[in-house]
């Protein structure tokens, strides 16, 4: 399966972490940021291309994975995947976020959206996942169609 992994850039060490387990059995990553880091410094130019990479990144996967804490970019990478219609695995250890109230966010609770509070419940989610992918035609065998 293709992922695309979401979190801040702070959250670079577990996002590879994540990436890496998810290489060693065979899945793919569909855009890597980690490697550029930040770009503000890099002028309007530089940040458009990397919006495009990203939005392109979430796009192209078979499934994205939300790592909290996210930063800004991480709430419009949740959107992309919902409105495209992919399914996403929120991953959360703070309570709240698996509950009704203030800390939450609405869209944490969509149907598309699959919350884990920990390493356990995401390699669970992974092979829902990966089964379910056997299932279901991927965009690729959908255009072949």
């Amino acid at each position: 399966m293709k992922f695309y992994i979401a979190t801040k850039l702070e959250n670079h060490l577990e996002h590879n972490r994540i990436r890496d387990w998810l290489v060693a059995r065979g899945h793919s990553v569909t855009y890597d940021w980690t490697p550029h880091g930040p770009v503000f410094r890099s002028g309007l130019d530089r940040i458009s291309e990397i919006a495009c990479l990203e939005t392109n990144g979430v796009r192209e996967a078979d499934a994205v994975i939300v790592l909290w804490p996210g930063g800004r970019g991480t709430h419009v990478e949740l959107g992309i995947a919902i409105g495209t219609g992919i399914p996403v695995v929120f991953w959360s250890s703070v309570e709240e976020h698996h509950e009704a109230t203030q800390e939450t966010c609405a869209f944490y609770h969509h149907p598309l959206v699959r919350r884990v509070k920990d390493f356990n419940g995401f390699v669970v989610e992974i092979e829902r996942l990966d089964q379910a992918a056997v299932l279901i035609p991927t965009q690729d065998t959908r255009e072949a169609i």
